[in-house]
This record gives structure tokens, sequence and C-alpha cells, in this order.
């Protein structure tokens, strides 16, 4: 029971990096649709490249928060059910 503290102070950093992530998303598109929907993927030059190397990683976070996310409410629920 010390520790539940800890698990609960994970998740909620991870849900609310994960509303972060959300919502540098959302700014991103509204960017993207402003600029008159560049392709990312066609496009060669300097930019470009480091915008689709950031596009790659940026999803890939998204699935890194929401494996955290998953895993600290696993954790959590595990350990509330051994604390009864």
């Amino acid at each position: 029971m010390e520790r539940t503290w800890v698990r609960f102070a994970s998740l909620v950093l991870s849900v609310a990096a994960l509303l972060c992530w959300l919502v540098m998303f959302l700014a991103g598109t509204d960017v993207w649709h402003d600029t008159g929907r560049p392709d990312l993927w066609n496009l060669s030059g300097p930019p470009y490249e480091d915008l689709r190397a950031f596009v790659g990683a940026f999803y890939v976070l998204a699935l890194a928060l929401a494996a955290h996310v998953v895993i600290a409410a696993a954790s959590l629920v595990r350990r509330s059910r051994q604390a009864v």
C-alpha cells in the first residue's frame, strides 16, 4: 500500500503526456491544412527529410505513451487487488 501513490502518479503523468501528444497532433494538423497539405513523403530538399523523421518519431511516441498508460493502469489495478 505504501507504494500505490507512485503507481498512481505514474498513471496520471502518462495520461497527461498522452493528452499533450494529442494537443500537438491537433496543432500539427491545423498547420498542415493551413500550409496547403504539402506532400511530405514525395518532396525533396533539406527540410523534408527532417520532417519525415519527425513524423515517424511522433507516431512511435504515441504508441510508447499508450503502452505506458496501459502498463501503469495494469500495475495499479494489480497492486490494488493484492492489497485487498
